[in-house]
């Protein structure tokens, strides 16, 4: 799915202004395909004017940055699958597994398809187009059993993991 990001921000003037209006390329990370929708280290002050995903690049935010990221899981697969990971994913990387936990607080949207999100004991939630769910810091897979691809849409707030 092509995602269409419209950016508003300031002109030199000071003026209010749409700053950008285009369709985002897509990477390829293992299996899953991903598109930056916006990314910051801070949000502690208004970036003017704001910067690209291209300038900021894809990875994990630092704590209290920010990520908005649009990706898919192909029909009958796990995200990541084929590669392991034990750890956490630190700021900066992307996932490299199937089953990883993140330093951040993940809210995300599906957008369309179904996916299964299956917590390190094996406890599943099936979530649907339209569904939302909120991810602490736990170790998690997601996999997509249909036969359709599925699109989530991710905001991922940079937190620091003071326990687990």
């Amino acid at each position: 799915m092509t995602v269409r990001r419209v950016v508003t921000g300031f002109t030199d003037a000071g003026e209010a202004a749409f700053l950008a209006d285009e369709p985002l390329s897509e990477v390829q990370q293992l299996n899953t395909m991903l598109s930056s929708v916006w990314r910051t280290d801070s949000v502690s002050t208004l970036q003017v004017p704001p910067k690209v995903p291209a300038e900021n690049g894809f990875g994990f935010p630092m704590p209290g940055g920010a990520w908005a990221l649009s990706w898919s899981i192909p029909p009958r697969s796990v995200a990541g699958e084929g590669q392991k990971q034990d750890g956490v994913t630190r700021a900066g990387d992307l996932p490299s597994g199937a089953a990883h936990a993140t330093d951040s607080i993940d809210i995300s949207v599906i957008t369309s398809g179904t996916v299964v999100f299956a917590l390190e004991d094996g406890t599943e939630q099936v979530l649907q187009s339209g569904d939302l769910i909120v991810v602490n810091g736990v170790r998690h897979t997601w996999s997509n059993r249909g036969d359709t691809i599925a699109t989530i849409l991710s905001f991922i707030l940079g937190a620091e993991r003071t326990a687990h």
